[in-house]
């Protein structure tokens, strides 16, 4: 197999030093005129391309942004994430996607190794980003490796960090949802899902529990049933409350997966959705419009998360000034889960 030709060769046929052949490549200093034809002939001759890892160390740019998302078979990180790549193609950057399957000592573990393959930026959602209170030793991490590269945090914050941040308004979102049920008629409504310290499930039962208040809906404490974010949390979330005698018309889901698997237990119960009861999710990932109902939902607009994500990095690593905090607005997605309120509760 034949050798691949190196900058030292090229150099070494041009009769010139391996640093003018980077300056050549790059076009960043100056050459003279013979010297530059010269080397540009043998690289022509040669077909010369100068692979990934060279070229970042020449240009002090690997054109790569780390991504490290918490679950990519969920299709909101999915969903981030594609509409992330194609943008960051569209610049000429690469992305490298860690899956951290929502452990801490894999997200530690990618953070190295990102800042090790000196890539121009990370892009981090959920997992530590996502927690309430925020543990000092993870944002410790976080730090050092901001110290090193820029770093975009993508709805989530860390108490200590100040980090550039691309987050939804959600407490926005649920607000749409309880003013859409309450304009339906209903004045009894449900929450299930989530875990009490993540940040996704605390923004939005605070501001339903703040909403009911201000719209006098009435939400008993049996009707608020935490899990996960699971189809399997949704359903068994759902199962509890459906076990309670006294029942809401209404009942709103943390995120989409939470409303499948809530639709699922109601109709398995034998409640037909929505004439029995309403259900609402939040995201709207494409499973919703294939289910029967498709379920009315809030859409956190993945597509400028994902761009706006990659903007912050490619500005922060060319060095401009970029705007500490991005919020990305959130719009109510009517569908077919929800109806008038007609039952007597």
């Amino acid at each position: 197999m034949k050798k691949a030709m190196t900058v030292y060769d090229i150099a070494k046929e041009a009769g010139v030093s391996p640093s003018t052949v980077s300056r050549v490549l790059t076009g960043n200093a100056k050459v003279s005129r013979e010297k530059a034809e010269k080397v540009r002939a043998i690289i022509k001759k040669n077909n010369f391309k100068p692979n990934a890892i060279a070229r970042s160390l020449i240009t002090r740019e690997s054109r790569m942004i780390g991504v490290i998302l918490p679950d990519i078979t969920n299709p909101f990180f999915a969903s981030v994430f594609l509409e992330a790549e194609n943008y960051a193609m569209s610049l000429g950057y690469s992305l490298l996607l860690c899956n951290s399957m929502g452990k801490t000592d894999i997200e530690s573990m990618y953070l190295r190794i990102l800042v090790e393959k000196k890539v121009d930026g990370i892009i981090m959602a959920g997992g530590r980003v996502n927690d309430t209170k925020t543990i000092k030793e993870h944002a410790d991490e976080v730090i050092e490796v901001m110290e090193q590269v820029p770093f975009v945090i993508v709805n989530g914050k860390m108490t200590g960090v100040d980090s550039h941040r691309v987050y939804t308004d959600e407490a926005h979102g649920i607000e749409q949802l309880v003013d859409y049920l309450y304009r339906l008629g209903h004045r009894r409504i449900g929450f299930i899902g989530g875990v009490k310290g993540i940040t996704a499930m605390d923004i939005k039962l605070k501001a339903f529990l703040d909403s009911a208040k201000e719209y006098g809906i009435e939400c008993k404490n049996e009707w608020i049933v935490p899990g996960s974010f699971s189809i399997e949390s949704g359903i068994e979330s759902m199962n509890e409350l459906l076990s309670n005698r006294d029942l809401p018309t209404a009942v709103m889901s943390v995120n989409d997966f939470t409303a499948l698997g809530a639709l699922k237990a109601a109709t398995k119960r034998g409640f037909v959705v929505p004439d029995d009861i309403s259900i609402t999710g939040f995201d709207d990932i494409y499973l919703t419009d294939i289910m029967t109902p498709a379920i009315t939902t809030v859409s956190q607009n993945m597509m400028q998360i994902g761009r706006t994500a990659v903007d912050v990095v490619v500005n922060l690593a060319n060095g401009n000034k970029v705007k500490k905090n991005q919020c990305i607005k959130t719009s109510l997605v009517i569908k077919d889960s929800c109806a008038i309120n007609s039952s007597k509760r």
